[in-house]
């Protein structure tokens, strides 16, 4: 029986001993322990009580003593580290490991940075125990988690390495006294909130001591000279297919974490066919985070994963089971996030929460629109946007070559959005956030019209999810607001093929907006497209109806001519040619008049399809050549491939096949640029012809297969003139009779996206 057992001191009078012995004072055990004063007073009193002595001098005296005994007679002890015991498995991460052992083979400095709950401890451990006997003098840890006051962090690294004071000399100068000449790994834990006393020491220690190593951990990079940081990730999430597959779902990182600690609490909890979705969709919603994890499969003795994911709205409420002895941060969600927003000044705090109101990813110049204000001045955000990244709370990403892009997990999303409403700033917040957008928009709407049309598309897809947002918030404040974002990304819709979204905005924004105003007139002409792609052609007559009305009640001239324009493809779906093309041809006398040149090469596109339809091709050839020398002058690529597409199909029926090959290939050129779905099937259908006017029946009847296949996928109703299409389809099917035919049909619709492409080129 060791000495400190027979004198009665227990584990947590011990400590204080030592730290009695290493000098300090009361106040600083306090600190040093995260305990109240009066409870340090309490514990030196009982040390007083149960050895006898009335100084502090005589317990510095006995523990260095008993120490000293101990460690005779534990020389047989070769233990030469102290890191902890784990009593849980560690899941996962063998690439991050791995990783961070080169690391820590080339550099002397590697600091393990990520958000609050991402596992930097766990991960840092793990590595430290792999390391093994690399380290003559051992692994030592030094967990700065306790220590409250930067003057004590020497202190801290001292009393792990279990150095004692020297007289008349600074505990730091004993510290690097003692290092020099020594090999060996020193572990450093939470250095965040004492992250520049730990910058200078570990500078120091670096500098003066050739044989020491250093793996850190922190929230935020300690810049120092040679430090390799390496961003510890959550863990690896399913991906959508592998939520039916149990056994691909058991192979990914947060699963196999959640189910292992769902165990502990339930021994009989399986990954099974059953809940295989609800645990990989939970693990999904927290984002791979291990903490969150964990807290929610200390639920798995009383939830169901379906019960956890259905409470999830309120994740901090939900997660609040951690372990009663672990660290007072990891004991809840809410707590592990309040460690790291405390530690953010009042700027970056006022920032933090204001980036909330965004969703998805931001561009830096929506941040300084929507988050500056008297208290934050634009001039300081990007700099404090920097630092919050540095602190693992906002992520930066972005492709090479384009502009950077912020966002911030769902959970820290939704952490600030709480601090946002605490505030008082949501609406105001919200408002700047809806006004921006909007304005995106319809500059989007500008420039989807010129030779920018790829760059915007991009960029407005990349801002998809606050471009929704602003939506949402607009609809119930701002009728006009809601009705101008609408028409806005009226051509992005129907571009990115999420044409039932963009008609539910029209119906939603036109409801609340009704005022008979050149706004509604063009929001109502916009809206007609999306309808028509919706295969709702009942709603695209009303709005083009009522759009044609207000125009005319407005007398405004380009108006008109757009209008009239619109009501001739309602007409031409109805049968009525001959008034289909009087209103083209009126439509383009007012576009011209006007000067509107889209809407010039609109109504020349349109009336050389019609040509086309009504077995033309002469006369389309000369339409559709006008129309794409004025779609040059607008530069806009959609309506380009569109006419190129219909000149391939005159230069078909006039029989000059590589000169249509050669405008299919510019056609598909421009539309798989702009990742336009419905455009491609367009061009897919006119290489259909090319091919069935070339007597290629094969070729022909694979493509159609494949050309349906992408219609169902993409759900939409291209616009054409399908009846050509058809006539050519059929040759085709009595060339090679109905078995082969329908073979063949079946084959394409089995080819992907690309082998279709590549299958058409090959051609």
């Amino acid at each position: 029986m060791s000495r400190t057992a027979e004198q009665g001191l227990t584990p947590r009078e011990l400590e204080v001993a030592r730290l009695v012995r290493d000098g300090l004072t009361d106040r600083d055990i306090a600190v040093t322990l995260d305990i109240a004063r009066r409870t340090a007073e309490w514990h030196v009193q009982q040390i007083f009580n149960k050895l006898g002595f009335n100084t502090r001098a005589q317990i510095a005296a006995w523990t260095a003593r008993d120490e000293l005994v101990g460690t005779a007679a534990h020389s047989t002890d070769t233990r030469r580290h102290n890191l902890p015991l784990q009593l849980t498995t560690f899941v996962g991460r063998a690439q991050e490991l791995a990783t961070v052992q080169r690391l820590l083979a080339t550099r002397r400095l590697v600091v393990l940075v990520g958000v609050a709950g991402a596992g930097k401890t766990r991960l840092a451990l793990e590595v430290a125990r792999q390391t093994g006997d690399t380290y003559a003098d051992g692994i030592w840890l030094v967990d700065l988690t306790p220590i409250r006051d930067g003057g004590l962090v020497p202190r801290a690294f001292a009393s792990s390495l279990r150095l004692h004071d020297r007289p008349r000399q600074p505990i730091a100068q004993t510290l690097l006294e003692d290092l020099r000449g020594r090999r060996l790994l020193l572990v450093i834990d939470n250095c965040e909130h004492l992250i520049d006393d730990c910058a200078r020491l570990i500078d120091a220690i670096l500098r003066s001591c050739d044989g020491i190593t250093v793996l850190a951990t922190s929230r935020e990079p300690l810049r120092v000279s040679g430090e390799a940081i390496w961003r510890v990730a959550p863990l690896a999430l399913p991906s959508p297919a592998a939520l039916t597959d149990v056994d691909q779902l058991a192979r990914c990182g947060a699963v196999q974490l959640f189910v292992d600690r769902a165990q502990l609490v339930a021994p009989g909890f399986q990954l099974s066919a059953r809940n295989a979705a609800a645990v990989g969709n939970l693990c999904s919603r927290l984002e791979g985070l291990p903490l969150a994890i964990e807290l929610a499969a200390a639920r798995a003795s009383s939830m169901a994963p379906e019960q956890m994911l259905a409470r999830l709205q309120d994740r901090f409420a939900l997660l609040t089971a951690g372990s009663r002895s672990g660290p007072a941060r990891h004991r809840t969600l809410h707590a592990a996030l309040d460690w790291s927003h405390d530690l953010l000044s009042d700027p970056e705090q006022r920032l933090f929460r204001r980036l909330s109101v965004f969703a998805g990813s931001v561009s830096l110049e929506a941040t300084e629109h929507v988050c500056s204000a008297n208290d934050l001045e634009v001039a300081v955000i990007p700099g404090l946007l920097g630092n919050l990244v540095d602190k693992s709370v906002v992520i930066a990403a972005g492709e090479a070559g384009e502009p950077t892009r912020f966002r911030m997990l769902e959970t820290m999303r939704e952490y600030g959005w709480k601090h946002l409403e605490d505030s008082g700033e949501v609406e105001r917040v919200s408002r700047r956030h809806g006004e921006f957008f909007v304005a995106l928009a319809e500059e989007g709407w500008a420039k989807l019209r010129s030779a920018q049309q790829p760059i915007w598309h991009r960029r407005l897809a990349d801002d998809l999810s606050n471009l929704r947002s602003a939506f949402r918030w607009s609809r119930g404040r701002d009728p006009e607001a809601a009705l101008r974002l609408a028409w806005a990304l009226n051509d992005f819709c129907i571009i990115h093929g999420i044409v039932r979204e963009g008609d539910d905005w029209f119906e939603q924004a036109l409801a609340g907006y009704t005022v008979r105003d050149e706004l509604r007139a063009k929001a109502l002409g916009e809206g007609g497209w999306i309808a028509w792609h919706c295969d709702d052609i009942g709603s695209s007559a009303a709005r083009w109806r009522e759009s044609f009305e207000i125009y005319r009640e407005l007398r405004h001239v380009s108006g008109i001519g757009q209008a009239l324009h619109q009501l001739g493809h309602l007409l031409w779906w109805q049968g009525d040619f001959a008034t289909a093309r009087k209103n083209y041809e009126e439509g383009l006398a007012m576009s011209r008049q006007a000067g509107d040149a889209f809407w010039i090469a609109g109504s020349l596109r349109s009336l050389g399809e019609l040509d086309l339809w009504e077995g033309d091709p002469v006369r389309a050839r000369v339409h559709l050549e006008e129309s794409l020398a004025w779609n040059k002058r607008v530069g806009e690529p959609k309506w380009r491939s569109y006419t190129i597409e219909a000149l391939a199909l005159s230069e078909i029926e006039l029989g000059d096949f590589a000169v249509a090959r050669t405008h299919l290939e510019e056609a598909l050129g421009i539309v798989r640029e702009l990742n336009f779905a419905l455009g491609l099937v367009g061009v897919l259908k006119t290489f259909v012809v090319l091919a069935a006017a070339q007597s290629q029946p094969v070729r022909a009847l694979r493509l159609a297969g494949a050309c349906d296949s992408l219609s169902e996928s993409i759900a939409l109703n291209p616009l054409g003139h399908w009846p050509m299409m058809q006539r050519w389809l059929e040759i085709s099917r009595m060339e090679l009779g109905p078995e082969r035919a329908a073979a063949c049909l079946a084959e394409g619709r089995a080819m992907t996206r690309e082998s279709a492409i590549e299958y058409a080129l090959a051609g």
